[in-house]
């Protein structure tokens, strides 16, 4: 009898896995595809990576139904239509962020600071200010403002600057005290063409950041969570932040979740 390849064995446990009754398949590609960037134990099974085109497919449907990537269709759709269109895009979006409104992740040792005193941990809708920011995406900056500009990059936390922080570096840049903004970089933000121009190389290059990012965001998160502190981990915390990787895990902890459900239509 003819041996069966390993690797279709772990393929097919792979797929066991992750894809249940009812859920998409497109999901738990997803999944399979965060496993197999994950460390492998001595002695544990390799899981095998799936195939690329799948990845890219799987990502691509993600983001299609994502509402950052609806706002960008929107904001973009409505270039040229004047006031018209500008109302009737913040509109939308209006709609868009009540029915999911956008929170900024909270910092872990913001929570515990907060959590210390008797008091909640701070929330921070952003919702009015993402409205600002894809308009500037899809219409262009100049039609949006640069105080409205300014509110948007304080909404997301860009740079952890607040929204009058914005304004005086935009401000500045305007009036020749500071470098020009490149502005044409905004009309580059598709996540949806990033990842249909990604090779597979740069997909794999893309997971394995992500999971490397866990370790920094654990450190915070277990502090958050109260776990007993030592001097040690106060180093290492502070030796994350030193290179600028605290803020910037905690972000993108959002995006290395493992998708639960199907985007929303």
């Amino acid at each position: 009898m003819e041996a069966v390849d390993p690797a279709v064995v772990e393929t097919a446990a792979a797929l066991a896995r992750h894809l249940r009754q009812g859920r998409n398949r497109r999901l738990a590609v997803l999944d399979w595809f965060a496993e197999a960037g994950m460390p492998v134990f001595p002695g544990a099974a390799v899981v095998p990576e799936p195939p690329a085109g799948a990845v890219r497919e799987a990502l691509v449907w993600v983001l299609e139904g994502s509402v950052s990537q609806r706002l960008l269709e929107a904001a973009r759709g409505a270039a040229g239509a004047g006031e018209e269109g500008q109302d009737a895009l913040y509109a939308v979006a209006g709609r868009m962020l009540a029915a999911r409104p956008y929170h900024r992740p909270v910092h872990p040792a913001v929570m515990r600071a907060a959590l210390l005193v008797g008091e909640d941990p701070p929330d921070e809708p952003g919702s009015g200010g993402v409205a600002h920011l894809f308009a500037a995406l899809g219409l262009g900056p100049q039609e949006v403002g640069a105080e409205a500009l300014a509110e948007g990059f304080a909404a997301v936390g860009m740079f952890d600057l607040t929204a009058g922080e914005w304004a005086q570096m935009l401000g500045a840049a305007k009036h020749g005290k500071a470098p020009p903004v490149p502005w044409e970089l905004l009309g580059e933000v598709d996540s949806v063409e990033q990842v249909r121009g990604a090779s597979d190389e740069e997909l794999v290059r893309a997971r394995t950041v992500l999971i490397g990012l866990r370790p920094f965001y654990a450190m915070y998160m277990l502090h958050g969570l109260f776990m007993p502190d030592t001097p040690g981990l106060a180093a290492l915390r502070a030796l994350i932040d030193e290179r600028g990787m605290g803020r910037s895990s905690t972000r993108s902890s959002r995006s290395a979740r493992r998708p639960a459900s199907s985007p929303k239509a």
